[in-house]
């Protein structure tokens, strides 16, 4: 975890052990969060070109259920569900009806660092660390 000083941004990347479901194929995953974009959280995967953004209650409801979102702008979606025994959880990737590919990974693993962006930005308090004037500022440029 690292802590921006000047703008008080903490990032906090977590490291996800994957496996191809199509192969078996290991891969290293990461998530990455930021608490100046409290609503999301990145993924990351060895050898894969895209990163996958997705809102962090997507992942934590798809610790129990399937859960979907899409990713803009390069539509790329992201289902997240539990494997049949619950010891996994598999993250499949999309692009519009394609599917491109399914991971699985520890369920365990994925709830600890769901715990650990919580205890940075609780549930509902995520609009309160939003620098609304760099918002502002951004949309007035566009």
């Amino acid at each position: 975890m690292s802590t921006n000083r000047t703008d008080q941004t903490t990032e906090l990347g977590c490291y996800l052990p994957m496996w191809d479901e199509a192969n078996d194929e290991f891969h290293n995953g990461w998530l990455t969060y930021r608490t100046d974009d409290p609503f999301f959280v990145r993924l990351e995967i060895e050898d894969w070109p895209l990163t996958v953004a997705a809102p962090r209650i997507v992942l934590l409801d798809g610790l129990n259920g399937r859960a979907e979102c899409l990713s803009k702008p390069d539509r790329t979606a992201l289902r997240v569900q539990p494997s049949s025994d619950g010891a996994y959880v598999l993250l499949g990737i999309t692009q519009g009806d394609l599917l491109l590919a399914v991971f699985r990974t520890p369920a365990d693993v994925l709830a600890r660092h769901l715990v650990g962006m919580h205890e940075l930005v609780p549930e509902q308090e995520e609009m309160t660390w939003i620098d609304w004037d760099t918002v502002i500022a951004s949309l007035m440029q566009a």
